[in-house]
Order: C-alpha cells, then sequence, then structure tokens
C-alpha cells in the first residue's frame, strides 16, 4: 500500500501569474520548510509539495475545473508520482507547449528540478 505524505503545516507559498489563451490564472505552490536540526537561522525549502491553480473569476466553471485539477496534481506528488511523469503525461500543444494551464503549472514543477 502506498502512503500519502502529508505537507507540514507551516509551508513556504510561492504564487505566480500567467496568461493562457487569454485567461489569467493563479499558480500557487507550496514546499515545506526544513531544517537539520539546528538551523541557526537557515532554512532550506523541499521540492513543490503542493499545487494551487485559480482562474480570475472566483468559482466560475473554469476555475471550479483547474482548482480542482491542482488538487488531483497535488495528491499525485503527495502520494509518490514523480512530477516529471505528471508533466509528461499532459496534453501537448502542435509546437511542444502546455494545452492547459495545469500543464503550465507542471511545467514549474519540472523546471525546478
Amino acid at each position: 500500500m502506498t502512503f500519502r505524505a502529508r505537507p507540514a503545516n507551516l509551508r513556504q507559498h510561492e504564487a505566480i501569474a500567467i496568461e493562457h489563451e487569454g485567461q489569467r490564472y493563479k499558480i500557487g505552490l507550496g514546499r515545506q520548510i526544513a531544517c537539520n536540526g539546528s538551523c541557526g537561522g537557515h532554512y532550506r525549502f523541499t521540492p513543490v509539495v503542493e499545487v494551487f491553480l485559480n482562474g480570475q473569476k472566483v468559482n466560475s466553471p473554469i476555475d471550479v475545473l483547474v482548482s480542482d485539477a491542482a488538487i488531483l496534481m497535488s495528491m499525485l506528488i503527495q502520494y509518490g508520482c514523480p512530477p516529471a511523469d505528471i508533466f509528461h503525461a499532459m496534453k501537448r500543444n502542435p509546437d511542444g507547449s502546455p494545452a492547459s494551464p495545469l500543464g503550465r503549472a507542471a511545467a514549474y514543477l519540472v523546471e525546478e528540478q
């Protein structure tokens, strides 16, 4: 059985504003704050453990869909699915760019590695 690595309550959050096909979105990337023993004020951040995605208009159909999809992406990550596998499974435009705002969020996960 696979177990979920639940994120700690205290996390760093990075917000990124993007535009995809004429629509604006906010991508939120959550990372855990890590300290090995005595940090002396020096902390490091883990790879992304959760993803948030919101459309420009709150509770619009597209906002609900991308938000739910980001929750599923977060669950995949927390259950151990490599971000590169998530990114490579998503649809692409003919030029190879991500076809969806969720694909753009997945691209950020892969770029950071």
